[in-house]
């Protein structure tokens, strides 16, 4: 009998599902591809399926589990609760011991292997954002994305930090990935090194609070670091902190902006008040039809954007045309990630990231 190390607890959760459907309400990959297998209801039997020993992973079975952005939308939507999030990466962790992954994925794990970061760009790189403040406490975590893609977003948090005064570190190349992208591809055991690191990157520090840029980042380490005595904060609860503390001097204009809820900061780890604190006070926020809880995914996440391209861009085209109709000059996102998907999936509406706009209404001393 084959034996499915990854799965075993997640054995008798599974039969939980009922079959009713609510899952397929707000999937992202059920609502673009448009067969059941490609929702949650769809992957959770056929999960269970293959830890019966009723069908064998392929090729096949791992397409549909990884065409899944792990937006979480099912989980909040489950009447009996069933932990679907974790069951599919539980299952990817399956496919990947026996040879089941992707090639676009395979070379997103060579490159951390190589270089700490998907992208392979030299983590030394990272070196020129460093910065070790005596005696700060504050430590900003960029991620791997902001520096490599959006750098932009690295020093438009940092102007915010600077301007409120906040006394703060920046590791530099020793600051390595945090291990989100693996784990949510099933790559386990690396990801595991990644955290461990980390943690003792950030006890040399001497932080106490760890403010991150990228959503994925956050809910890693908040969810599943198991750091004790660090505070992680995501940006966007940063600043909200900083505007309330009177810390920060903001100009408010009577642009109109729409907001964009990252899943992993709002699905998974709840964070929607902070955001719209913040913009409300430098902007005229107008929300989409689906926002909060509700939020439609940008189609990027769990591995999708690399290994399935097309379908993470016409997912993203979907939440843009929504994004339209609001009337809105442009788009605001606390989530490098998100930018780069939703800026590939727009027509003509721009897309922001949180700290950029909120750097852009700084009053100068």
């Amino acid at each position: 009998m084959v034996t499915y190390k990854h799965l075993e607890k997640y054995s008798e959760p599974l039969e939980y599902c009922i079959r009713c459907g609510f899952c397929k309400a707000n999937c992202p990959s059920f609502k673009q591809i448009g067969w059941d297998s490609a929702s949650a209801r769809g992957r959770m039997t056929a999960i269970k399926a293959m830890m019966k020993g009723e069908i064998e992973p392929d090729e096949g079975l791992a397409k549909r589990l990884y065409t899944c952005t792990t937006c979480g939308d099912c989980e909040l939507r489950c009447p009996p609760g069933v932990k679907t999030v974790e069951s599919i990466e539980a299952a990817r962790a399956e496919l990947v011991d026996r040879g089941l992954m992707s090639e676009k994925h395979r070379k997103i794990l060579e490159r951390i292997a190589l270089e700490h970061n998907p992208y392979g760009e030299k983590n030394a790189g990272k070196n020129r954002f460093k910065r070790g403040t005596e005696g700060a406490d504050v430590l900003y975590f960029m991620g791997c994305t902001a520096p490599f893609r959006s750098p932009e977003t690295v020093t438009a948090t940092m102007d915010i930090l600077d301007a409120a005064g906040v006394k703060y570190k920046v590791l530099g190349e020793d600051e390595w990935c945090c291990g989100s992208v693996l784990r949510r591809i099933g790559c386990v055991d690396e990801a595991e090194k990644l955290r461990e690191h980390n943690i003792e990157a950030f006890n040399r520090s001497g932080a106490r609070t760890i403010v991150t840029s990228c959503a994925g980042c956050f809910r890693s380490m908040k969810k599943e670091y198991g750091m004790e005595g660090i505070e992680v904060l995501h940006t966007t609860e940063f600043v909200d902190r900083l505007l309330n503390e009177g810390r920060l001097n903001v100009k408010k204009s009577r642009e109109k902006v729409t907001y964009h809820d990252p899943c992993h900061l709002g699905k998974h780890m709840g964070v929607y008040d902070a955001p719209r604190n913040v913009l409300k006070k430098v902007a005229t926020l107008v929300e989409m039809e689906h926002c909060r809880e509700d939020s439609m995914c940008c189609g990027a996440g769990g591995g999708v954007k690399s290994a399935f391209g097309e379908t993470a861009v016409a997912i993203g085209a979907k939440r843009m045309d929504e994004a339209s109709t609001t009337g809105a000059k442009l788009v605001v996102t606390p989530c490098p990630f998100c930018k780069t998907n939703l800026s590939d999936s727009s027509k003509c509406l721009p897309v922001v990231d949180f700290a950029e706009y909120v750097a852009s209404k700084l009053r100068k001393a």
